[in-house]
């Protein structure tokens, strides 16, 4: 860098010109390239140079003190300068930061810091990232040059993927060398670009060019007619000239997301505290995406958690199944840390300060997460020690502490503890020669402090990590077989731990246990082989970052914060317990027999009467199509018809999605039968099932040395319809037998999920399914159809049109009517429509088991909308869309939830019902008993927080699964399908709107 300040500068780049320029230091040049379009409003300057090249002889003339060359093609030039004596300083930035730097460095040049800082920081304002919120980037295509094909320069990527969109060849940003950039037009091709833009480094760009490449009519872009250019400029010049080129990107963008995207707001200064008391009444209610109108996430799910341990809380609950509740929050709470924590901890350290919908930041986020979840651990073990412990105790269940135990038993606990526990631990010093052990995900473990007789000062710490092949729940013999003794494992060895260190004093022992980030991170495109990048990504998981801590209440602060430095985590980090350290531990109680009577009745499924022992599937399904209500009905009527098709001659060809099953599956038996058999079979199986993908891969290596062809779906997306297809020579054609659902192909959880399983050979349905499959499976694009909505293509935008039908209708002064039965609702543009629809009058009525990102009941904007949740012992599991539509219902079923993740990063399958009597079944039996129920259904209030339903007066109480457990039983004890009831319609007070309107959820008839 230039001791003294240049007096007389060359600038032989664009980049460099702009900047002398901006800085203020526009005298001082006396020469630039002919590729810089000079200001208007400032002295020309000769031109000297072009892209690569340049004129020696009038360089040199100019008598400059530094000349600036820009990118690596200038280097000869630049050395052919240095060789006639003049000082050169070269540019070659690649990306937004090194731009921000050359400003810098050449402002410290010229002796205009402070100006540079000025530049600088307006330029990081002005592209500032725009806000996704979740929803799905469109893919784009930057070309930089024809032939061959370059695609942009780092910061052209960073700049498209701060616009909303994501550029399909990210990943060659950090390449240096435009030849390092060069791709394949086929590539562009297979990455089907929704939106290309070209900037041909100066030269005008042919779209005609573009457009007549090979196979390039294919790419949805070109069909679509989306080519834009951007003049070089403004997108290829490495300085604040690429502001302009930024809005073009993102007002182009724009025009494709799901929703215009919004600029990021920084958190510290816009955004409202975690603790801010929202007045709904008084906020004005013309812009919808107020942050108050939208409940945050991760609380709501801390919302939904808290009403399972309401269940566990509930006495008039079996002693029992409160136990197998306690067990499940642990089991949620584990899940949430594992995935939704650890993504927030991750944005607080790289300083995100994008927040959602609701306008919390990450950082704010975190810190109502760490206050809900620390009041609902407190409530959970004063359940247990105030209630459920005693209660137990009173039935006979007793669980022990080694210091109460009588001598008989405190003899035979150490001898178990000697003979089955001993052999199998291991005690692993911490010191200088021996690190901290890694220790796995959720594992149980002991952290102690010990001490050697002749060198007291001296502190030494020590773990011992409880393995998993031991109980966790130990049964002490007792002579009163009427009553349970037990001793939790943890308690056992600590009151032994001295067996483990001879010679040394054990001052203190304590239990804690690790949470990890459980997410996987996989690149697919650079992926070779999926199946063992997972496999290879799981052995990974188990040694993820730490995000939690639990550990026994009463650990003293100084080995707290050992273990806390070990982990790199801080004091907010820890939750401190008081009793077991994971009530899942418990879980043995619950299938003790002889308890029988504090669990809930053992509930057998139906046979549905319109599928008997021994019918023909087919013959059934030519005739009519069939619904199945799991759990009420057997799932193993799904079963059967796949084992059905696996050894039916006529049957030609099988194809199914594998998102999910059971551990020795009978589904995955039939599919590889049937391939033994000689059928076509094709398994979709989704490898990335979270928590499910050790079991897919074992089941995908199966089904693959029995002849199936096994694949795994889009890249980028994770396939999670349920869809099975058999293909059938029949007497008079070959027919599609299908079974659409809202569950996984899962026998065991089908037994206490809620879900919906729809069998039929409609020939419209069998086609698109076709469609469906072959895109799955080939390199086709995705052809439109009319019945079916699949994410990511058609289902989204469908829903929107639906509901804004149903707006268009209340406007018009009919009757608009949505009722949406699912599991979970985050996804902002169909929460915007649903205030819009409820705004004109739709009467609405969401039924959401867990998440609601959605505010009813605010005055001017949601008083239409009501929403329930239903907690109880079966998990709602099924999706139900019902659209009025003018008198003329309709009604899908399907597999998404309205999450981004559903509609936009996931293939998803919503199917209409189109028989008259199935129609009928679910607008006059299903959807009116669901919000009927009063029992185990919440309310949710405009302030956020959900309370029970109450029983309208004179009204008997409806519990809605119970109700469909004796709808199930009647039809089999009548021989014959159950005929549509009327539930009582519910009449439910909205907020005050418009005097004596009331809100039903009384449907309209459908006729057959």
């Amino acid at each position: 860098m230039p001791q003294k300040k240049p007096r007389r500068l060359i600038a032989l780049g664009a980049d460099g010109a702009d900047i002398l320029y901006r800085l203020g230091s526009w005298p001082e040049v006396v020469g630039v390239t002919a590729f810089y379009q000079q200001p208007a409003d400032a002295a020309p300057k000769p031109r000297v140079s072009g892209f690569s090249s340049g004129n020696m002889e009038a360089i040199l003339a100019l008598k400059p003190d530094l000349v600036i060359t820009s990118t690596d093609v200038q280097h000869q030039l630049a050395a052919d300068l240095i060789k006639a004596g003049v000082a050169v300083w070269a540019i070659n930035s690649r990306s937004l930061d090194e731009i921000y730097d050359t400003i810098r460095d050449l402002g410290r040049m010229v002796r205009k810091s402070g100006r540079a800082e000025e530049l600088v920081t307006e330029m990081r304002e002005a592209l500032a990232p725009v806000a996704v919120n979740g929803a799905p980037r469109p893919k784009i295509y930057f070309e930089e040059w024809p032939e061959p094909l370059i695609t942009g320069i780092g910061w052209v990527s960073e700049l498209i993927e701060r616009a909303g969109g994501m550029d399909i060849f990210a990943k060659l940003r950090n390449e240096r060398k435009a030849a390092a950039r060069t791709v394949d037009p086929d590539e562009v091709v297979a990455r089907a670009p929704e939106m290309i833009f070209a900037s041909w480094c100066g030269k005008p760009v042919q779209m005609d060019e573009i457009t007549a490449r090979r196979g390039w009519d294919r790419i949805p872009a070109v069909r679509a007619g989306r080519l834009i250019e951007i003049p070089s400029d403004h997108i290829l010049q490495a300085g604040p000239g690429l502001v302009r080129g930024y809005e073009i990107l993102k007002r182009e963008i724009a025009r494709i997301a799901p929703h215009p995207p919004r600029t990021r707001h920084n958190s510290r200064v816009a955004r409202a505290p975690a603790k801010q008391v929202i007045s709904l009444a008084a906020m004005k209610t013309s812009d919808l995406t107020d942050p108050k109108l939208f409940i945050n996430r991760e609380l709501s799910w801390l919302a939904f958690n808290r009403r399972v341990l309401e269940e566990a809380q509930d006495k008039s609950q079996p002693l029992l199944e409160r136990v197998r509740f306690l067990g499940i929050v642990t089991s949620n709470l584990d899940e949430f840390f594992e995935v939704r924590v650890a993504g927030i901890k991750q944005q607080i350290e790289h300083e995100s300060d994008d927040a959602g919908p609701d306008g919390l930041s990450p950082r704010q986020t975190f810190d109502a997460i760490r206050e809900e979840v620390t009041t609902l651990i407190d409530d959970q073990y004063k359940l247990w020690n105030g209630e459920l412990l005693p209660e137990l105790g009173k039935h006979g269940v007793f669980l022990h502490d080694f210091k109460s135990l009588s001598k008989h038993d405190k003899e035979w606990a150490t001898h178990y503890f000697r003979d089955e526990v001993f052999p199998v631990l291991t005690p692993l010093a911490v010191d200088a020669s021996h690190p901290f052990p890694q220790l796995q995900n959720k594992s149980h473990n002991l952290f102690l402090r010990l001490k050697r007789p002749e060198r007291p000062a001296e502190v030494l710490h020590a773990v011992v990590a409880i393995p998993r092949v031991l109980p966790r729940l130990v049964r002490i013999p007792h002579a009163n077989a009427e009553e349970w003794h037990y001793i939790l494992i943890q308690n056992l060895i600590q009151n032994h731990i001295h067996d483990l260190f001879p010679g040394l004093t054990v001052e203190e022992v304590y239990g804690f246990r690790i949470t990890r980030n459980s997410d996987l991170y996989i690149d697919e495109e650079e992926a070779e082989n999926l199946l063992r990048t997972i496999e290879e990504e799981l052995r990974r998981r188990a040694r993820g970052n730490a995000v939690r801590l639990e550990i026994e209440h009463g650990c003293p602060a100084d080995m707290r914060r050992v273990l806390l430095d070990i982990f790199k985590l801080t004091e907010e980090d820890i939750y401190l317990v008081n009793g077991p350290l994971n009530f899942l531990h418990l879980m043995p109680l619950a299938s003790i027999d002889a308890l029988s009577s504090l669990r809930d009745k053992p509930y057998v499924p139906i046979t549905s009467n319109a599928l008997p022992a021994g019918c023909d599937y087919f013959r059934v399904m030519r005739d009519r199509d069939v619904l199945l209500h799991h759990p009420y009905q057997t799932f193993n009527s799904v079963v059967e018809f796949l084992e059905h098709a696996a050894s039916d001659p006529a049957v030609l060809a099988i194809k199914m999605t594998l998102y999910r099953t059971s551990g020795d599956s009978p589904i995955v038996h039939s599919l590889i039968r049937a391939a033994e058999h000689g059928k076509q079979v094709t398994v979709l199986v989704e490898l990335r099932a979270r928590f499910d993908e050790a079991n897919n891969i074992l089941w995908a290596r199966q089904l693959e040395e029995a002849g199936v062809h096994v694949v795994y779906g889009l890249v980028g997306l994770k396939t999670h319809c349920k869809v099975l297809m058999i293909v059938r020579r029949d007497d008079d054609r070959l027919r599609h037998y299908l079974h659409l659902g809202t569950g996984n192909y899962h026998p065991s959880t089908a037994r206490f999920y809620t879900d919906l399983s729809l069998l039929t050979s409609n020939q419209e349905l069998g086609e698109e399914v076709g469609i469906l499959f072959n895109t799955l499976t080939g390199l086709s694009q995705f052809e439109g159809v009319k019945q079916l909505l699949v994410a990511p293509f058609n289902l989204h935008a469908s829903f929107l049109k639906m509901i804004q039908h149903e707006t268009e209708l209340a406007r018009q002064g009919k009757e608009g009517r949505i009722v949406v039965k699912l599991n979970s609702l985050v996804e902002e543009s169909l929460i915007i429509a649903l205030y819009e629809a409820s705004q004109a009058g739709v009467k609405i009525d969401l039924i959401v088991r867990g998440i609601c990102c959605l505010r009813p009941g605010v005055p001017g904007v949601s008083e239409n909308i009501r929403v329930v949740s239903i907690v109880g012992r079966f998990l709602e599991h099924s999706r139900i869309f019902y659209f009025g539509n003018d008198g003329k219902p309709k009604v899908y079923l399907g597999s998404a939830d309205w999450m981004p993740r559903n509609l936009f990063r996931r293939v998803e399958v919503v199917f209409p019902v189109l028989d008259p009597h199935i129609k009928k079944r679910i607008t006059d039996v299903i959807i009116p008993a669901y919000l009927e129920d009063c029992v185990k259904a919440r309310v949710l209030g405009q302030d956020g927080v959900y309370k029970r339903a109450v029983v309208p007066p004179g009204k008997e109480p409806c519990q809605v699964q119970l109700h469909f457990r004796n709808l199930a039983r009647k039809s089999a004890s009548h021989g014959g399908e159950t005929k549509p009831e009327k539930i009582p319609v519910v009449t439910v007070q909205p907020p005050p709107s418009k005097k004596g309107d009331q809100h039903t959820t009384k449907l309209p008839y459908v006729k057959p």
